[in-house]
């Protein structure tokens, strides 16, 4: 049988932590920049895939 240190445990949920903040964020920006472009898609009549599929190949 092991032990796990307890400086182990803490850096797991650490770690566990930061992730779930960077998940939330990007969570966030993603509907940020969606919401801002749905005027211009709705003007358009594009869906979410042709609009950003055409914007993900133009660069």
């Amino acid at each position: 049988m092991f032990t796990i240190s307890t400086a182990t445990v803490v850096l797991a949920f650490v770690l566990l932590a930061v992730a779930a903040v960077a998940a939330v964020s990007a969570i966030g920006a993603i509907s940020y920049a969606i919401a801002g472009t749905r005027k211009d898609r709705l003007a358009r009549h594009e869906s979410i895939r042709s609009y950003y599929g055409r914007v993900a190949f133009s660069h």
